[in-house]
């Protein structure tokens, strides 16, 4: 693969959904106008469900842009196992919930 091709593909990936969508409809065109597709010639079937999606795809708007889940929680497992995290917050549930229990 090209240093080229790879920049693009990091360009890619750094875009939101909404962008990339727009990338491949670009991209559908592109290659539309490049092939012209001649009638009674067999596409690809990849091809042809990547069309589809795009199709389906490309007038949806995204909820959340990825970007807004960035520093949401910094560093949350701070190097521990996640299955010891994950213990430890029910351990702690658990106390709070006795505790809770206690004083009705």
């Amino acid at each position: 693969m090209s240093t080229q091709l790879q920049d693009v593909f990091n360009q890619i990936d750094s875009l939101n959904k909404q962008e990339r969508l727009e990338v491949l409809h670009y991209l559908e065109q592109r290659v539309q106008e490049d092939d012209k597709v001649e009638e009674g010639q067999a596409i690809d079937a990849d091809y042809e469900h990547l069309l589809q999606y795009i199709a389906e795809t490309k007038n949806t708007e995204c909820r959340r842009h990825l970007q807004d889940f960035r520093g949401i929680a910094p560093n949350l497992l701070a190097g521990q196992d996640a299955q010891e995290w994950v213990s430890q917050m029910r351990s702690e549930s658990d106390e709070r919930e006795q505790v809770w229990r206690k004083s009705e």
